[in-house]
């Protein structure tokens, strides 16, 4: 197998499952590990400096998570990114966030809207920078805060299963040129109809936003490396 880990070593005082799991889970969404990619124990362990124990612990959480999957008598290997499953996280996330929309529009009085109006002047002063990942970063941000603001713990604990495959689809969509641009324009939509307590019209802006995202998104150049 081709050797291409280069993860680093954990100390000493690290020698944790939730270390080793969180080393994997952000090596996974930031594509340092690839999809379909064979994940070998023994090669973890010496590259992490563990014993095997903790790396298939951690395994088995991100089997959990569907970061991984297992084939029996050949191993483990990083989950692929596939159009089917890119379709499944992006409809279930779409009638989270619609929900979300709806739900903050018709309570506008207990949001907080200064915190939303925050994020969206960071996104807008990233972008007159030409900052770009700054900018995609306050867009993540702009989503998990609508989200938290709904304040129901069922629609966040829901949404939190989603991150890993949303983050790292972000990953790939953050190469994508001019995107970032136009995600700010229509997150600034879509708050402005909650401003306005238009629950439909924040629903319809919702998934014209989040269906314009999956479309750029597959349609890209970038993703075809990383996707069968």
């Amino acid at each position: 197998m081709q050797e291409k880990y280069r993860l680093g070593k954990i100390s000493d005082v690290q020698l944790l499952k939730d270390k080793v799991y969180e080393v994997l889970r952000k090596s996974i969404i930031e594509l340092s590990l690839s999809p379909n990619e064979q994940l070998v124990e023994n090669r973890l362990a010496e590259e992490l400096g563990v014993s095997k124990s903790p790396i298939r612990e951690a395994l088995m959480l991100l089997e959990q998570d569907g970061l991984v999957y297992n084939v029996p008598f050949k191993g483990c290997f990083v989950t692929e990114i596939s159009r089917k499953n890119i379709h499944e996280i992006f409809q279930l996330r779409e009638a989270l966030e619609r929900f979300s929309v709806k739900v903050l529009s018709e309570n506008y009085s207990e949001l907080e809207p200064q915190g939303a109006k925050k994020i969206l002047r960071e996104a807008e002063e990233a972008l007159r920078r030409g900052d770009v990942k700054r900018c995609f970063i306050a867009n993540t941000k702009f989503h998990d805060f609508l989200l938290a603001a709904t304040k129901n713990e069922r629609i966040v604990q829901a949404y939190s299963t989603l991150r890993n495959h949303l983050d790292r689809y972000r990953k790939i969509a953050s190469l994508i040129l001019g995107r970032v641009a136009k995600l700010h324009k229509e997150h600034v939509l879509i708050f402005a109809a909650i401003e306005k307590r238009d629950g439909t019209q924040a629903e319809e802006r919702m998934s014209a936003h989040l269906r314009s995202v999956l479309e750029d998104f597959l349609n890209s150049q970038e993703l075809q490396s990383f996707c069968r």
